[in-house]
């Protein structure tokens, strides 16, 4: 049996003529006809009704579904075969938070493209934990990531190198109402009495997200302390973020997340400058890499970074 065999079939019921289906094979009517009857002979079943139009035998509708299934996995196999032995460009594999790859990595990425020439990456994204153990895995060639007390504590520093890419600033924000005031308002130094005390509906990271930890080293930080109600608490900033633009409380988000709807007035910062948080986001990698791509990317960014202890 040839594999042309199945292919004119298959071309033959979804014409339901010989002499198109014969002409779209690019083979005389009766070269094409021998060809079906060879088939049939291998089957040992008639496959087509001879008339026109053509139509198949209940054996042709059972050995139709046979022979297109048949055909499309042996060219998938052959399609992945190919691809396997043929020359691969290097891949950069990357890590990071689902906030980060929208709003860092993209320019982070294009600029190290523009320095570098242009390669593929894949980027995956997740919690702090889960990222952190891809490239703990080998999954991830890099890890970029909000560094905080949390993935400090996670990274060996024995096992991992790290850069700081840029510098981000946590800023407490509120929506704004019709008059473009902040809904919410934190307490100024020097407030007293009720205003002080009153609790602040407050939008909260939950125990997985990288930044909790910073927020709560900083808060905790201040001569004064803020009555804060928890009215909500997500794993994603941009729920958070999304909450916050519907009125829903104050939170502290990062700038580039917020600068949009800052520079478009649907959200403002409140507070004074104590209340905002700076914080760093970091590249990783694991000690001894020998991927020549990312030690070229390591060198070259290493040059206008600020190397983390």
């Amino acid at each position: 049996m040839h594999l042309i065999w199945l292919e004119d079939f298959i071309e033959l019921a979804r014409t339901r003529s010989f002499s198109r289906a014969a002409e779209n094979r690019f083979v005389t009517h009766p070269a094409f006809g021998r060809r079906i009857k060879a088939l049939e002979q291998w089957v040992g079943a008639e496959l087509v009704v001879r008339a026109h139009p053509v139509s198949l035998t209940a054996a042709g509708r059972l050995f139709l579904d046979a022979a297109t299934h048949s055909t499309d996995v042996l060219y998938a196999a052959r399609a992945q075969l190919q691809d396997a032995s043929s020359p691969v460009e290097k891949t950069l594999r990357v890590a990071t938070g689902r906030t980060l790859a929208r709003t860092f990595f993209p320019d982070w990425y294009e600029s190290i493209n523009q320095r570098f020439g242009p390669f593929p990456v894949s980027l995956s994204t997740g919690g702090a934990q889960e990222v952190i153990l891809r490239l703990g895995t080998g999954d991830a060639d890099l890890l970029v990531i909000y560094s905080s007390p949390t993935t400090r504590l996670l990274i060996d520093p024995m096992r991992y190198e790290s850069l700081t890419l840029a510098r981000e600033i946590l800023l407490p924000v509120a929506a704004v109402d019709a008059k473009g005031r902040a809904r919410f308002k934190l307490p100024a130094a020097g407030t007293a009495g009720a205003a002080a005390l009153t609790p602040i509906p407050w939008l909260g990271f939950s125990q997985s997200l990288t930044l909790r930890g910073v927020l709560a080293k900083h808060l905790a930080g201040l001569s004064r302390k803020i009555a804060l109600r928890m009215v909500y608490e997500a794993d994603s900033y941009e729920s958070i973020h999304e909450m916050a633009r519907r009125g829903a409380g104050v939170a502290w988000l990062p700038q580039r997340l917020v600068q949009e709807d800052l520079s478009e007035h649907r959200l403002k910062i409140i507070g004074e400058p104590e209340m905002r948080v700076n914080f760093d986001i970091s590249l990783y990698r694991m000690r001894g890499n020998d991927n020549a791509l990312v030690n070229a990317i390591w060198e070259g960014v290493s040059s206008d970074a600020i190397e983390q202890a």
